[in-house]
């Protein structure tokens, strides 16, 4: 991958997976986006863009602005200790308390009738 041959000169090792994260996000809208100090400043996530190596600075212009951030990016969620809405993190699961009692007390009354089927 030519991306790692970038790194590769620096001696420093990246994962494919990382690169493959990195490529998908310039590319996404079909175009080659810079992935860059100028792009991330067009970043409406103020939290993505504090990912990024000026953190100071961005964080200060986010302060002096009053911005916001919804945390939808990967790199905001991530910030904030919440799961990606993607993979795994795409969904929630919900849990019917009420029909999984039901079903507990119906399997409790099949082992009962099992149980004194089982004593004849």
């Amino acid at each position: 991958m030519e991306m790692n041959n970038v790194f590769a000169v620096y001696g420093i090792e990246v994962s494919k997976r990382h690169l493959s994260l990195t490529a998908d996000y310039m590319t996404f809208t079909g175009q080659i986006q810079p992935f860059n100090r100028g792009a991330m400043s067009s970043s409406s996530s103020p939290l993505q863009k504090m990912t990024f190596e000026t953190t100071m600075a961005f964080l200060r212009e986010a302060l002096l602005h009053g911005e916001e951030d919804n945390v939808n990016s990967p790199s905001a969620r991530l910030v904030m200790g919440a799961l990606p809405r993607g993979g795994t993190g795409s969904f929630d699961l919900l849990l019917d308390t009420k029909m999984q009692s039901e079903r507990e007390e119906h399997e409790a009354a099949r082992a009962r009738k099992r149980n004194a089927k089982q004593k004849f």
